[in-house]
């Protein structure tokens, strides 16, 4: 998918990647060995989850659960980093199985010990990779009686450490519920589990400066999270707030850059931004490539 709109020319865009620190090496390296100029500005902040504690009770029961879904890379890291040094994930049939939406988290599993046999993941050949491209796989699975345990994200509503106390629903995270409710409408039951909170970037003068220059630039956003996408407005419109004479409008701010997002929805909220051209790729690496080689 493109939409197109008054995009700046460009030679050779720079590609800025949106993803966490410590997501973003990876794609880093990919795209500078295509000879992208490459801009790191994370446009989420990974920070630990409120409860600890329920982490570690949850690997001291896990083999309750038929499966375990891991909804991101950021969940499989923060849940393994409590795992008991003295227990692994059983090799045998009856253990339970790891959902992921993806390939590189059925990597990350893989690296933790999840043997590959007990890994579901959508289809290599699926157009998205998503919770409904893993329910095709798994939904067979399911019946009466089965019992689920999401492991996600939560929105961080006060900086870690600050002696607030857990909200009652801490536990639970926050993100789509969907597969849940497919999960449940077949007979199963679902638990939730935040395994990690996820918060907007403190930026200053130079991360504004950085992100200015991009805009100028006519730069690639790369975009693999809606909420990357709406921490970028509010501080867009902070940044229009506080200079409007060089800023512009909010609304026509992004209108010379690019965005490439790796699902519809990242890609419609782009749109709803302001981006002046959005594409539409799939998370793979190769596909991300392709479509930002694609773009003049």
């Amino acid at each position: 998918m493109s939409i197109s709109g008054a995009v700046r020319s460009s030679p050779r865009r720079p590609v800025v990647i949106t993803r966490p620190a410590a997501q973003a090496g990876i794609w880093q390296q990919a795209l500078q060995d295509a000879g992208h100029a490459v801009v790191l500005l994370p446009l989420m902040s990974i920070h630990p989850a409120p409860d600890v504690q329920a982490l570690r009770a949850a690997w001291l029961r896990f083999q309750h659960w038929h499966a375990l879904m891991f909804v991101s890379a950021n969940a499989i890291e923060a849940f393994f980093a409590q795992r008991p040094a003295d227990l692994v994930w059983p090799q045998h049939g009856h253990a339970p199985r790891a959902w992921v939406p993806g390939p590189a988290s059925a990597q990350a599993l893989r690296a933790a010990g999840v043997p590959g046999h007990l890994i579901d993941a959508p289809a290599a050949q699926a157009e998205q990779l998503d919770s409904e491209s893993l329910w095709e796989q798994v939904h067979p699975q399911v019946s009466p009686g089965f019992e689920l345990l999401v492991v996600r994200g939560g929105v961080a509503s006060a900086v870690p450490g600050s002696g607030h106390a857990v909200p009652q629903d801490a536990q639970r995270g926050t993100g789509r519920d969907w597969l849940g409710d497919q999960v449940q409408a077949q007979g199963g039951t679902v638990d939730w589990l935040q395994a990690y909170q996820r918060g907007a970037p403190a930026w200053g003068d130079a991360e504004h400066a950085l992100a200015a220059r991009a805009r100028d630039a006519g730069a690639v956003w790369l975009f693999s999270s809606s909420a990357c996408v709406a921490n970028l407005g509010a501080l867009t419109r902070k940044a229009v707030r506080s200079n409007p004479a060089g800023a512009g409008d909010a609304g026509s701010y992004w209108s010379g850059s690019v965005a490439v997002a790796t699902h519809p929805r990242i890609a419609q909220a782009a749109q709803t931004l302001g981006f002046g051209r959005v594409e539409l790729a799939r998370p793979a690496l190769a596909d991300v490539l392709a479509s930002i080689e694609s773009i003049p």
